[in-house]
């Protein structure tokens, strides 16, 4: 009788052929293709009344997979799921054995099918992982199985049980979840602190100066002995905010000090002083780090950055793209030590491997952080990559080489110089003007990184020189509101406050913008009306939905459900029977038009000469009435910026909504006139002026 094959199950189609390749003839692969068994779309699918029970189902389209999983797994050897090593992938190992029929009635493996059943996980599909993690087998981590489904279970409660007083108080068809609300709140009272902010004018002084024909330019300091720059903190509900202005706010006070400086032909040199300083490599990439570089380096999204992860990883080049963790193992360290000494030389390895420990809390330590699973020549695979995946994975694949190699290397070395320079004459103040150069005098760990800024080189002078003036210059300035979120500095937030974990960033920023919640313009995430006014009414009823220590707190708590420190169902029960009851009363108090107003205008109704407000209507924003409904008046909302269209030169440019929310300026001559752009032409008319 042939011996039978082990089967071996995964999640991805994509990992089938490399998992077979080293694991040989004896074993059989194949592919769940991701979850088979879910909650429903069509009902709660949680029983509240029975310890919040899940009631799972196949997922549609997914029964011809189960099916075909139960014909290979009564003819196999032993059966191994190896699924992906974090929460989601081993609940989608322990739907797989629940639809296999191994389990108990507890969840666990059956005792007729704990020898045939096991779990293998790896971090990395290269040969060595592969057989190193079927060698040693392992149970179910019925932790994370719990982790899980506490997770999935909230957040079907919370989305279930808002979303229809949403769509009967504002739009139908809107969504809440537990952190996309969270999420779309930072962007949402960020507008709201940019909009608050009082800009006021500020200006600052300069001289140029030549000094045996080489130029100078340097910035005044302090003024009578009193620093002229002052920094002014702001407290923002996601922290504070620093911002910057001078002592010189008026046009007034900026003439009277130029005047003056005009009486100083020369300047003395007060000080010169040198120094040197280091700069440490940066952590290997978690993956809120890898989502934030690739967006600020490369111009993607968390969803492409992880879309293109998840390819490279399937294929063998990097290790598991989920993790919080900025471990290197010996099996990298070593040969990335090696690669450094041979390709750069000996002052480019420290004397010791580099750790780094991660600041988040609960951070798994015993993963690894994100690197490439072999230290070779980096052209080679990424050309290679380019031509089996495509240009953006190799360029992403680059990113994380450069970084994981580059934290093994030693520190960069820097000269810092700092000029002080007094004007020479009999003036009506006491002036210091300072320059400042830096330059790098050994690269170090940027050989692999690269550089983000240039040198700046001032003139080597000593105490005692004389530059002569060339001219004093002034440049006005605007204290700056804080800056809109971009999709980098809002996973920064999210991890900070412990909102949501490393694999739910991608998809929180992706539904916030699907829902049109959140358009983008250029980089920034501009919260829709509709956005605000979801985050007010939750606000308003719910704040601990959208309360940041609240959901930090309970992200905690389903993290200790992981390490085995809590029963998931009395985390779920503190939450659910206080939420029930609010939502209860809520439908009963809430009035649709509470939430229908967003702000009176400074526009009287042409009929009845009311105060006009804009709405919010199924397809956006309106003029209405205040007297609604006595006076019917109703107009299209049109926001202006203040620039005719540049084709026509007739028509305003006004600001669109695409349907899934992303804005765009078009003609108000529309259809006539069909000039658009995705770009602010009032940015390109500001660079060419």
């Amino acid at each position: 009788m042939p011996k039978k094959k082990n089967l071996v199950v995964v999640e991805s189609p994509t990992k089938t052929k490399s998992i077979a390749k080293y694991l040989g003839k004896d074993f059989s692969v194949t592919s769940s293709k991701g979850h088979i068994i879910d909650l429903p779309k069509s009902k709660l699918g949680v029983d509240v009344e029975n310890n919040y029970e899940p009631l799972y189902q196949p997922i549609r389209g997914k029964g011809n997979v189960i099916k075909e999983l139960k014909k290979l797994a009564k003819t196999a050897g032993k059966i191994y799921l190896a699924t992906d090593l974090d929460r989601e992938g081993e609940a989608i190992a322990w739907h797989i054995a629940s639809a296999l029929e191994v389990l108990d009635k507890k969840g666990h493996l059956s005792k007729d099918s704990a020898d045939k059943v096991k779990r293998v996980v790896f971090s990395e599909i290269t040969k060595d992982a592969i057989l190193e993690a079927f060698d040693h087998p392992r149970d179910f981590d019925y932790g994370l199985i719990d982790a899980y489904q506490a997770r999935r279970v909230l957040d079907r409660l919370v989305g279930y049980k808002l979303s229809p007083l949403l769509w009967k108080k504002i739009q139908f068809g809107l969504s809440a979840g537990r952190v996309q609300s969270v999420a779309l709140r930072l962007i949402v009272e960020r507008e709201k602190e940019r909009e608050d902010f009082k800009s006021t004018p500020y200006y600052k002084i300069a001289m140029n100066g030549v000094k045996e024909g080489k130029e100078l330019t340097a910035e005044l300091t302090h003024l009578d002995d009193e620093k002229i720059e002052t920094k002014n903190k702001l407290s923002l509900f996601a922290g504070e905010y620093t911002y910057s202005q001078t002592l010189i706010s008026t046009k007034e006070k900026l003439e009277e000090l130029e005047n003056d400086l005009k009486n100083a032909k020369t300047f003395i040199v007060s000080s010169f002083e040198s120094a040197t300083y280091s700069k440490k490599p940066s952590a290997p990439f978690s993956t809120s780090t890898l989502q934030r570089s690739a967006s600020t380096r490369l111009g993607l999204t968390p969803k492409s950055t992880m879309y293109l992860a998840q390819q490279l990883y399937e294929e063998g080049y990097i290790t598991y793209h989920r993790t919080d963790s900025f471990n290197l193992s010996e099996q990298f360290v070593s040969p990335a030590r090696d690669y450094i000494k041979n390709e750069f030389g000996d002052e480019y390895l420290p004397d010791e491997a580099i750790t780094y420990a991660s600041s988040q809390k609960n951070a798994q330590e015993a993963h690894e952080a994100i690197r490439p699973t072999s230290v070779g020549d980096l052209k080679e695979a990424s050309l290679e990559i380019e031509q089996k995946i495509e240009q953006k994975a190799a360029k992403l694949y680059e990113l994380i080489y450069s970084r994981a190699v580059a934290s093994q290397m030693t520190n960069a070395q820097y000269k810092r110089d700092t000029l002080t320079l007094k004007p020479n004459g009999n003036l009506n103040h006491d002036y210091v003007f300072s320059a400042q150069g830096s330059i790098l005098t050994f690269d170090g760990f940027i050989k692999m990184w690269g550089r983000t800024a240039e040198d700046r080189d001032i003139p080597q002078l000593k105490e005692g020189d004389v530059v002569d003036v060339n001219d004093i210059t002034n440049s006005q300035h605007d204290t700056s509101p804080p800056p809109r979120y971009t999709d980098s500095s809002l996973i920064k937030d999210l991890e900070e406050h412990g909102i949501g974990r490393p694999s739910t960033y991608a998809p929180t920023i992706d539904t916030i913008i699907y829902r049109n919640y959140v358009g983008r313009e250029s980089s920034a995430l501009v919260p829709s009306d509709i956005g605000k006014a979801v985050t007010h009414l939750l606000v308003d009823h719910f704040p601990d939905i959208v309360d940041l220590s609240f959901t930090a707190d309970m992200e905690n708590q389903l993290d200790d459900v992981a390490e085995g420190k809590g029963v998931w169902q009395e985390i779920i029960d503190e939450f659910y029977k206080p939420f029930e009851e609010t939502i209860e009363k809520k439908e009963e108090e809430l009035e649709r038009s509470d939430y229908k107003v967003i702000a009176e205008l400074d526009e009287k109704c042409p009929d009845c000469d009311h105060i006009l407000v804009s709405k919010l209507g199924r397809y956006g924003k309106f003029k209405s009435c205040s007297n609604f409904p006595e006076c019917k008046y109703a107009a299209p909302f049109i926001e202006k910026i203040g620039m005719n269209c540049p084709d026509c030169k007739d028509g305003d440019i006004i600001i669109r909504h695409t349907k899934r929310g992303k804005i765009f300026y078009g003609c108000s001559n529309y259809p006539k006139c069909k000039w658009a752009s995705w770009e602010d032409p009032r940015k390109e008319e500001d660079e060419s002026a």
